[in-house]
């Protein structure tokens, strides 16, 4: 048996295991592990798990790992930067306003802006994903043809922008679309709805967790994605799901980086016996 210390955090209703490896702990999961953690009957119960571990980087602070439920490996989670850099800044009494913190895609950088605000850098969108194999952009349902617009912030998205959200049920729409294998690796899932001139209502599939109640990177995504419909194009952009409404910031260059702007919030630490 092995006891691990965690910390359980959540942003707009996204939840998290946070496991801290920066001091004595050294805790290095089996996906058998993970699946454990996550699951909300047997384990902790979390939409992630969240690791903290030394890096040898001048640059970098920390590695952040981040694990879906199904015990894959993500490079991207806006919602669990906010947490992250919550419980960093909070328990290291950093000097530091912003961090560098490196995952397994990519480098993000954390910035504090005070009063349990957080600004996450989601670095630029890519919008040429290599894992993409198709050359259509369109998926039937039930006799109806939605089209997407895929990118990549760290991770795979297809977002949807459709007339009637609430029609539309996220969980069977997304397992039918991945069954067409668009994508080698799976993907994020976004059905959007227009609901002002830079307001978006969104239900989120993510991949390796399924659906979820709100997604930082796919809200990012969603406002990247709202530059190429018609209209006045905004450089900040709210996008309400199920667990609250995230804010994002993009100027609308392909070479700018994206940001996640939000709070954190703790719901309780403990030991975990596994």
């Amino acid at each position: 048996m092995k006891k691990i210390k965690f910390t359980k955090m959540q942003s707009l209703g996204n939840d998290f295991i946070i496991i801290d490896n920066l001091k004595s702990q050294n805790f290095k999961p089996t996906k058998k592990d993970i699946i454990k953690l996550c699951d909300r009957s047997y384990g902790i119960g979390c939409d992630q798990i969240l690791i903290l571990n030394k890096s040898r980087k001048k640059d970098v602070e920390f590695i952040y790992q981040i694990f879906n439920k199904d015990g894959s490996e993500s490079g991207q989670c806006g919602n669990g930067g906010k947490c992250v850099a919550r419980y960093f800044f909070e328990n290291y009494k950093s000097k530091k306003d912003s961090v560098i913190v490196e995952t397994i895609t990519r480098k993000i950088k954390l910035t504090n802006l005070g009063n349990n605000s957080f600004m996450i850098d989601m670095g630029k969108p890519n919008f040429k994903l290599k894992d993409f194999r198709s050359e259509k952009k369109s998926f039937n349902y039930k006799n109806n043809k939605y089209f997407f617009h895929i990118l990549e912030l760290g991770n795979p998205h297809a977002i949807f922008f459709v007339k009637k959200l609430d029609k539309l049920d996220i969980k069977d729409f997304s397992n039918k679309f991945l069954k067409k294998d668009f994508f080698k690796k799976g993907v994020n899932i976004s059905l959007v709805e227009k609901i002002s001139n830079c307001g978006w209502k969104a239900n989120i599939y993510e991949r390796g967790s399924g659906v979820t109640k709100s997604c930082g990177s796919a809200a990012c995504a969603i406002a990247v994605c709202s530059k190429s419909l018609k209209g006045s194009y905004k450089i900040s952009n709210y996008v309400h799901m199920q667990g609250g409404k995230a804010l994002v910031k993009w100027k609308g260059d392909i070479g700018d980086s994206v940001f996640l702007v939000g709070k954190a919030e703790y719901t309780f630490n403990g030991e975990y016996i596994l």
